[in-house]
């Protein structure tokens, strides 16, 4: 990589995406992966070597392009029988535990 392009790798920046990534890392973590990340990026470098002049652009990333089928309304599970299967119901819905908080 060139100095130009090169991400500079620190606690800093470690500490911001573990942020993002909502992890409480200790100062050792954070030391480790500074240096994990430094290994990372030093490896996928070497893709800057690659001469990629004479090669296309990749507009899509499957040859399979509009692939569809025609939707087909179909019965569904009664409601009794669904929420007999679930641990936690009232009423007509599924009741399941807190996935956000606030913070």
């Amino acid at each position: 990589m060139s100095k130009k392009e090169e991400v500079q790798v620190d606690e800093k920046l470690v500490k911001e995406i573990a942020s993002l990534a909502r992890l409480d890392l200790t100062d050792e973590e954070t030391r480790t992966f500074v240096s994990q990340f430094k290994d990372i990026l030093e490896y996928v470098s070497i893709l800057n070597e690659v001469d990629i002049n004479n090669v296309p652009p990749a507009y899509l990333s499957s040859a399979h392009q509009g692939v569809t089928r025609e939707d087909e309304v179909q019965e569904s599970v009664p409601t009794k029988d669904f929420l007999s299967n679930v641990p936690q119901s009232r009423d007509d819905y599924v009741l399941i535990p807190r996935v956000h908080t606030e913070q």
